[in-house]
C-alpha cells in the first residue's frame, strides 16, 4: 500500500472520526473526551479519546491504540487496509465538538469537583473499609495465581457490603521501604485499584472487569522493593507484578494500560535494569512505547544514564 495514502489516512481527525461512528462525547480534560463507548454503547464515560496523545480506550471492550487508522479498525471492526480505504475516501466529515470558554470553565469545575470526590472515596475505602488480606477471599485468589510470599501492605481485602462484592484493593503510591527490602503501609493514598473477587477467592469476576477509583497520578501499584540487583519489574495488572515480587524482583503494577506511560516519572534512575511486561493488544504496545520514550527523555533532561529495557510477553 502507498506510503502518502497510509500517512494520510493516519492525519485524520480522530475526534471527528470518533464522532462519525456515533461517539457522543463531551470535554474531560483539555486534552481528553469522554462518552458511551460507540461499539459496546456502555456507560457515560468509558470511551475516551486523546487528541494530544493521538490514544483512545474502552475500559469495557479493554481496547484502544493510537492514532485513526487503530480507532477506525475499531469502530468499523475492518482490517488495517480496509481502515486506510474509509479513511481516505472521503466518506468521514470533519467536524468538531464546538466549546466556548464558558462551557470550558463550567467543565473544569465538574472535572475537579468529580476528581476532589474520587479522591476522597478512595482514601475513605483504604483508610476505613480496607481490612487485612491474610486469611481473607484476596489470599486464596493470590495463592491460587501461585504467589507464595507475604502480601504486601499495599494490597488489602474489601468485604461485599450491600451491592458492592468481594474486592481485592490495591494503593497507588510511591513505595515506603521501612527497612531495606521491606514494603510498609502507603504514606498517602489517592487512588485505589479494585478486583472484583468470587467469594471464596476462587478467581476474580472476569465480567465486570477492574476498577480504579481517583486519580492514580503516574503511582505505581508497589507489590515489592528493588533489590540488590536494581531491577524493577513493571507490569500492566497486580497478578503478573507478584510473579515478580515472589522471586525477589522489585516490581510494580500499572493497574491498566492507559497508566502505564506516567510512570515513567517516578521509575528511579538508580536503576540498572526495567523488565515491561507487555500484552499483545495495541494499547498495551502503544503505552510500552511511550513509557520507554517518556524514560529515556527524562533521564536525557536530568542527565542520568541510560537505564536498561527489557520487554517481555505478559505471563497472565
Amino acid at each position: 500500500m502507498n506510503r502518502d495514502v497510509i500517512e494520510a489516512a493516519r492525519g485524520h481527525d480522530m475526534l471527528a472520526l470518533a464522532q462519525a461512528h456515533g461517539a457522543r462525547l463531551s470535554r474531560y480534560t483539555a486534552t481528553e473526551f469522554v462518552g458511551p463507548c460507540p461499539v459496546c454503547g456502555t456507560g457515560n464515560d468509558r470511551f475516551s479519546v486523546n487528541v494530544k496523545q493521538q490514544m483512545f480506550f474502552c475500559r469495557v471492550c479493554n481496547r484502544g491504540g493510537h492514532g485513526a487508522i487503530d480507532l477506525e479498525m475499531f469502530l468499523a471492526g475492518s482490517s488495517f487496509g480496509k481502515a486506510v480505504t474509509r479513511l481516505t475516501d472521503g466518506r468521514y466529515p470533519v467536524t468538531r465538538i464546538a466549546t466556548t470558554p464558558n462551557a470550558v470553565n463550567a467543565s473544569k469545575r465538574e472535572r475537579d469537583a468529580r476528581a476532589a470526590n474520587q479522591h476522597a472515596k478512595a482514601a475513605w475505602l483504604w483508610h476505613h473499609l480496607r481490612q487485612d488480606a491474610a486469611g481473607s477471599p484476596v489470599e486464596t485468589y493470590l495463592r491460587g495465581r501461585g504467589y507464595i510470599g507475604t502480601i504486601p501492605p499495599t494490597i488489602g481485602y474489601l468485604p461485599a457490603r450491600g451491592e458492592y462484592v468481594h474486592a481485592m484493593i490495591s494503593a497507588f503510591a510511591l513505595p515506603n521501604e521501612i527497612e531495606p527490602g521491606e514494603l510498609g503501609m502507603p504514606l498517602s493514598v489517592r487512588a485505589v485499584h479494585l478486583t472484583k473477587l468470587n467469594p471464596d477467592g476462587s478467581d476474580r469476576i472476569r465480567t465486570e472487569g477492574k476498577k480504579i477509583v481517583g486519580s492514580p497520578s503516574g503511582l505505581p501499584l508497589a507489590v515489592s522493593c528493588i533489590g540488590d540487583g536494581l531491577s524493577l519489574a513493571i507490569t500492566e495488572g497486580i497478578e503478573d507484578a507478584i510473579a515478580y515480587a515472589d522471586i525477589g524482583i522489585g516490581a510494580w503494577a500499572a493497574g491498566s494500560a492507559a497508566c502505564i506511560p506516567a510512570l515513567a516519572e517516578h521509575i528511579p534512575s538508580y536503576i540498572t535494569t526495567v523488565i515491561i511486561e507487555q500484552h499483545p493488544d495495541a494499547s498495551a504496545q502503544h503505552a510500552v512505547t511511550q513509557l520507554k520514550a517518556l524514560l529515556e527523555q527524562r533521564l536525557v533532561r536530568e542527565g542520568e544514564r541510560p537505564i536498561k529495557l527489557l520487554i517481555r510477553e505478559a505471563w497472565s
